[in-house]
């Protein structure tokens, strides 16, 4: 047993990861593939293989998902392709989604194909070792890294770096293979990249004459709590992002909950402790820290759909909509052909989860536009569909009480068919209260649950959260209404739009109303 864990009371899941650290199972993988999942000990297959990305779901026993590490969201055509071939090998079960950490998830694997798969992944430069479970997530960052005209930092050394150094170069990290929960890492590049729903937050910000990083903590978005990161008041040197990271990270280790798994994320040691005892605590192993000269942030993300100037000379990139974030193995072909027939064969994926393509030449443009990829995603979608995020839902996920993707899909495009929006707004759509879609994040957040259909029959239904901003004036969403059922989303959401983001009535939909209201007042 660690070290840390001595004497502390221990729930099931933190027994199991003492007994045997995640981070062994490597070893059987080869194993396990020949043996099948059905005679893998049981907690080996539902926990420990989450430390390899690789998650047993109960929804589709025997065809699991795959997790990759994507640090800064950022893919050569050549791992586009790689991972296309992956997914294209189970036909109907096989599917990928970005995800809300720049990230990837491919569905439909079998056990037999791990060790394989695991090889040409780790060949192509990208990795799974711990992606899931109590580990530090894929670390995030500027997607328009290096080509932002806006940019204060490029932040691609700086994700590369922790990267390398939470996982140990991708070999495993122990010392960070049983943390209490899971540990979200961001490093921004612009005033506009809000990344304060992390763990820890690197913003740059000069002192003086030196570009450094304020550092931002307890970032939290779950089933029990919901809250932006807070300063910690420390400014930092560039090259001392990974030595502080590791701290934080190990103070939390050694004194997180461990006995109460609702209670064992960052925030809530941060909340017991305070900031400023918690400050006190870095600056016993890091040494003098000094004062955050306090960073800035935009009013608002800004949108990265359309084709828009890099900051060298006479190149583009072009924001993508990729409803959603699914992509199939086909989607992943026809982007990785079209960002190396128009650009420098890069992509880039967003926390919004979907996709831009760099180093567009000028002289390219016009025939850009006219790609075969635009016949299926768009590069301006409409703000409805532009700010819709969604996590996996219970077509996959356990967890989940309703259907995300699909709802979120198809109450996109009636909404676009009733009412106008001036500008995108933020919906995210989680599929249970754990939060993966960020609901309360969103403008609009609806977060899944069960509730009474006017039948009386339990249905899928929303509780639906109002408010939430990214930006200077941040602050996380409030819950407004309760239990809405699935048939009457469209509607409430059309409401809540008009009410509150200046959404407007199509003129055809306005004029079928005024029909029907001039009809209700002359029935006898």
């Amino acid at each position: 047993m660690k070290s840390y864990l001595e004497g502390k009371k221990l729930n099931k899941i933190e027994r199991n990861k003492a007994e045997k650290d995640g981070l062994l199972v490597g070893k059987q993988i080869e194993e396990f593939a020949k043996i099948g999942w059905e005679k893998i000990d049981k907690t080996d297959l539902e926990l420990r293989l989450k430390w390899y990305g690789f998650f047993w779901r109960p929804k589709t026993p025997g065809k699991f998902m795959l997790r990759l590490r994507i640090p800064n969201g950022i893919l050569t055509a050549k791992q586009l392709r790689i991972i296309a071939s992956i997914v294209a090998r189970y036909d109907e079960n096989g599917s990928c989604d970005i995800t809300t950490r720049q990230n990837l998830q491919l569905r439909g694997i079998l056990i037999n194909d791990l060790p394989e798969i695991l090889k040409r992944i780790k060949e192509s430069g990208l990795e799974t070792i711990q992606s899931g479970f109590d580990n530090p997530r894929n670390v995030t960052g500027n997607p328009l890294a290096g080509i932002d005209p806006y940019e204060i930092i490029d932040t691609r050394p700086y994700t590369l770096k922790l990267e390398k150094f939470l996982t140990n170069e991708g070999k495993g990290n122990s010392e960070f293979s049983n943390l209490p929960r899971k540990w979200n890492t961001a490093v921004a590049g612009s005033e506009d990249n809000f990344l304060l729903h992390n763990d820890i937050i690197f913003h740059p910000i000069k002192k003086g004459t030196e570009l450094g990083f304020g550092v931002w903590v307890g970032g939290i978005l779950s089933s029990q709590l919901n809250d932006y990161a807070v300063p910690l008041d420390v400014w930092i040197k560039k090259d001392e992002i990974c030595n502080l990271t590791g701290i934080i990270i190990s103070i939390w280790r050694d004194n997180g909950e461990r006995e109460r798994r609702q209670k064992g994320r960052f925030r809530y040691y941060l909340n017991e402790i305070g900031i400023s005892e918690f400050r006190n605590l870095v600056e016993q192993r890091f040494g003098p820290l000094e004062n955050d000269p306090g960073s800035s942030f935009s009013e608002k993300p800004r949108s990265i759909f359309g084709i828009h100037p890099q900051k060298q000379k006479d190149l583009y990139y072009a924001g993508i909509h990729i409803p959603v974030g699914r992509l199939s193995s086909e989607d992943l072909q026809d982007i990785a052909t079209t960002s190396i027939t128009f650009g420098s064969g890069e992509v880039r994926l967003t926390e919004d989860q979907n996709i831009v393509i760099i180093d567009i030449e000028k002289e390219k443009l016009s025939a850009f536009k006219n790609d075969n990829l635009f016949k299926k995603f768009s590069l301006n979608p409409n703000p409805i569909s532009a700010g819709t995020v969604a996590c996996t839902g219970k077509t996959y996920c356990s967890f989940a009480q309703t259907n995300t993707k699909e709802n979120a899909t198809k109450i996109a495009k009636e909404l676009e068919a009733e009412i106008e929006l001036p500008e995108e707004v933020k919906i995210h759509w989680t599929g249970c209260p754990n939060s993966c879609g960020q609901a309360y994040m969103g403008a609009v957040g609806l977060t899944g649950t069960k509730a009474k259909n006017s039948a009386g029959k339990m249905v899928d239904a929303f509780n639906i959260t109002i408010g939430g901003e990214q930006g200077a004036n941040n602050k996380i969403g409030e819950l407004k209404y309760k239990g809405v059922v699935v048939d009457d989303l469209k509607d409430r959401l059309k409401d809540i739009l008009i009410e509150n983001y200046s959404a407007k009535l199509k003129k055809e939909k306005s004029e079928e109303l005024i029909g029907k209201l001039i009809k209700s007042s002359q029935a006898p």
